[in-house]
């Protein structure tokens, strides 16, 4: 089972987006800072936890968490510019990828490449506030989970 949450902090909120990230999991797993650990690429995880994956941008805080095997998940503020995105669609698209925003394409590349899973079941949605996310797991779910706001 996959279930996905995110926060939006506050524009005059002193909390960090890597401190909303750490007060997201600790608000969704029920966890204690110290039982993180990390793995030697960075990834986080906790002992006896389901997996889950964080990522940020602007102001919002994405969380996917797994009770199914691995998982990673990325979030862009879709104003974002890219510089040059054509050359950025050829070197990551791959078969029957062309036709595909390269934002969406981005965000699903990074969510398999912070999963593990290079080949990986990937899909992408929009979040409130103009941002694109996209999670990578094992196998797709079905159905797609709706993305829960947890209030910080």
């Amino acid at each position: 089972m996959i279930r996905l949450y995110y926060a939006v902090l506050p524009p005059a909120s002193a909390m960090t987006l890597h401190e909303g990230g750490r007060a997201l999991l600790r608000r969704v797993l029920g966890i204690q800072e110290e039982e993180l650990r990390f793995a030697p690429g960075g990834k986080p995880w906790v002992p006896g936890k389901p997996a889950f994956n964080l990522s940020h941008s602007g102001r919002l805080v994405l969380l996917a968490v797994s009770g199914a095997g691995e998982i990673g998940c990325d979030v862009e503020d879709s104003a974002r510019n890219l510089r040059n995105p054509e050359r950025l669609r050829r070197k990551i698209a791959g078969p029957g990828e062309d036709g595909e925003p390269v934002l969406a394409l981005w965000v699903k590349k990074e969510a398999q490449y912070k999963s593990g899973l290079p080949g990986g079941a990937a899909f992408s949605f929009s979040l409130p506030g103009g941002y694109l996310a996209a999670v990578c797991c094992e196998a797709l779910p079905d159905p797609i989970p709706t993305p829960e706001r947890i209030l910080l």
